[in-house]
């Protein structure tokens, strides 16, 4: 727990009661979030979402440049147009999730109290049930869970 009770209690606070869940999700706590991010983003959108919104902003970049509507170098190209162009790419992939459907997931510290001791100890015993309630499942794993077994 390296979450503080004001910070489990805001987390617990975002859940909601359903009746099924999409996804559950399994990951490993010590894993960083921002690769767990990654590999939400990718598993929701997939890579080719990433491929075309970089195509998309490079063809535009091509189109503008071609027809000298970007103030550029010498050669009518502007690097800096360029970086922002993948820059917008990679906020529309990584953001993009936010406009897609809605997705239920499982996810543990969000799902389960972390505050409360015998709702936490509830939460836990009910993990089955809350797997069987999913359509699908997603293990996050790390080297680590190959250690624990």
């Amino acid at each position: 727990d390296t979450l503080t009770v004001p910070e489990q209690q805001a987390l617990f606070g975002h859940s909601h009661k359903v009746e099924a869940f999409d996804c559950f999700i399994s990951h490993v706590c010590s894993t960083s979030g921002r690769g767990k991010y990654i590999t939400l983003v990718l598993d929701q959108l997939g890579l080719p979402a990433f491929v075309i919104a970089v195509a998309v902003s490079l063809g535009i970049y091509v189109f503008q440049a071609r027809i000298r509507a970007l103030p550029g170098t010498a050669n009518g190209q502007s690097w800096l147009e360029l970086c922002g162009a993948i820059s917008v790419a990679w906020s529309v992939y990584a953001f993009g999730h936010v406009l897609c459907r809605r997705t239920t997931c499982f996810f543990d510290a969000v799902s389960i109290c972390q505050h409360h001791p015998e709702l936490k100890a509830a939460g836990i015993r009910s993990i089955p049930a809350f797997v069987e309630s999913s359509r699908e499942v997603l293990v996050l794993w790390g080297e680590r869970d190959f250690t624990r077994l």
